[in-house]
């Protein structure tokens, strides 16, 4: 850069004239008063405005949403599909997507009460989710409605249903 004047750059080491070196390698101490903001808590627990933290969440766990979001659409779209078979009178489709999507359409129920009810319906839910993992299966191998579908969702909603988050949410006082 010559005599233009040049302007030091820093990329990413912090000047610490207490060491002798100049720089240090990672930053020891912050800036922020102590107190400034709140320390890290686990999932579970929730902030309240006195400073407190409750044993039991008040939000609803990403696992558990997306658990819930996962049961409506795979319900709706078994209840669309069923539907459009019997009114095209394609009746054997219309009992094979019956039976494929059985599990799907009380896991789509189930759902609604995923934010009022106790864990009785996480339970519940796991194993109608079980239930549909097999159904999926056995769909799989002979070709049936749902399918790779039915087991993968089958499996995503026993996954996050069985988190710890969920049993949290689910064991929470109503």
């Amino acid at each position: 850069m010559g005599e233009m004047g040049e302007i030091p750059v820093d990329f990413g080491k912090n000047h610490d004239a207490t060491n002798g070196s100049g720089y240090e390698a990672y930053p020891t101490e912050s800036d922020w008063p102590p107190g400034a903001h709140p320390a890290y808590v686990s999932p579970p627990h929730d902030y309240q405005p006195d400073g407190g933290v409750l044993a039991y969440p008040t939000k609803m766990p990403g696992g558990v949403r997306a658990a819930q979001i996962v049961c409506w659409l795979f319900g709706g779209l078994g209840v669309g599909l069923s539907v459009l078979a019997g009114v095209t009178d394609k009746w054997e489709l219309f009992g094979a997507l019956i039976w494929g999507f059985f599990p799907a359409f009380f896991l789509a129920i189930f759902a609604c009460g995923f934010t009022v009810n106790g864990n009785g319906v996480r339970v519940v839910a796991i194993v109608f989710a079980s239930f549909g993992t097999l159904v999926g299966l056995s769909g799989m191998s002979g070709g049936l409605p749902p399918g790779p579908l039915g087991f993968g969702a089958s499996l995503a909603i026993v996954i996050l249903l069985s988190q710890h988050s969920a049993g949290v949410w689910f064991k929470r006082p109503h």
